[in-house]
């Protein structure tokens, strides 16, 4: 199993297939190496903190803790906590995987808690040209990855808008049920979310993209400020969605009130239908003596006549008035 790659002095690629590897080409010059950690054991993260030499806190967090994004300046090296939103599976609800990152002169190490789809890309590219990517310095890999893991946060955002736009259309519909409430809440968990990495991201890599860290190129200055632009176009979009999602509490509360009115002027009308039959009941079931008398054998049907006469007369009234 290949953990990364190595560009040796002579400008020759060869894999790096495990740690002891690592340590055999560690001690050579104009070394330049990439290494990709996926899930790996404190002792390998130990071994690795040895042969390289990075800090041991620095490699606690990057299997144990949920840290904000951020950056840390160490002697020789820098070192990133960043979060990538795809792992190799795609989920439906948001999952932030961590990517922890030792940037240094020659070397680059990346280590996953979970694996991401987006490191996993990257490694790919650079297994089929390694000497080209390599041969551009350790930075533009990692510019490679941090580039393609916010390309999928903009693709998260597609996806979450094609959801907001079906749950818009049903807060239309006067059925809506509560149900397109609480997918929009959820929803709008998942953004407040997406927007936090976004803008804590951003803020990290601003710095990044002015060129202050010795150990990323100058040179890739405006390459990080246009991934900073995709972050706040991100940032942008949650915004957008987020007012889209206010839009449809208010089509289904609007289309709640819609329904009850519907419900209460069908009620008030059917009420009004029947008032004056019970009216006419009420009095015609009185001890008293009436026409027709009571004892009459027509007297019921002739009253019950009289009932459907003058509730077809209101359903008549009510129909032309557009009120049924």
């Amino acid at each position: 199993m290949t953990i990364g790659f190595a560009l040796l002095p002579d400008d020759q690629c060869r894999p790096v297939k495990s740690l002891d590897d690592l340590a055999t080409l560690w001690p050579r010059e104009e070394l330049r190496v990439w290494v990709d950690l996926e899930s790996p054991s404190d002792e390998d993260l130990q071994r690795l903190g040895q042969i390289v030499g990075l800090d041991d806190e620095a490699l606690d967090d990057c299997l144990h803790g949920d840290q904000q994004p951020r950056v840390d300046e160490f002697e020789g090296y820098i070192f990133l906590v960043l979060y990538g939103l795809h792992g190799l599976k795609e989920q439906e609800d948001l999952d932030p995987h961590k990517l922890a990152a030792f940037c240094g002169s020659r070397f680059l190490i990346t280590v996953e808690r979970h694996p991401l789809l987006s490191v996993r890309q990257v490694r790919a590219r650079c297994g089929r040209h390694p000497e080209n990517l390599l041969a551009r310095g350790v930075d533009v890999v990692l510019f490679e990855i941090i580039d393609t893991m916010v390309d999928n946060y903009l693709r998260v955002i597609d996806r979450y808008e094609d959801r907001l736009e079906e749950l818009e259309e049903q807060s239309f519909d006067m059925d809506v049920n509560e149900e397109v409430l609480e997918e929009a809440a959820e929803v709008r968990r998942d953004l407040l979310e997406l927007r936090r990495l976004a803008v804590a991201q951003r803020h990290l890599l601003q710095p990044v993209a002015r060129g202050e860290y010795d150990f990323v190129s100058e040179t890739l200055g405006q390459q990080f400020s246009h991934v900073c632009d995709h972050l706040s176009q991100v940032i942008d979009s949650v915004d957008s969605l987020r007012e889209t999602i206010v839009s449809i509490r208010d089509n289904y509360h609007a289309g709640l009130t819609r329904r009850t009115n519907e419900i209460m002027k069908v009620l008030t009308l059917y009420a009004g239908i029947m008032l004056p039959l019970t009216l006419i009941a009420g009095i015609y079931g009185m001890n008293l003596p009436l026409w027709p008398p009571a004892d009459h054998p027509q007297s019921f049907w002739g009253v019950i006549g009289i009932m459907v006469f003058i509730a077809g007369v209101l359903l008549v009234y009510f129909r032309r008035r557009k009120w049924l």
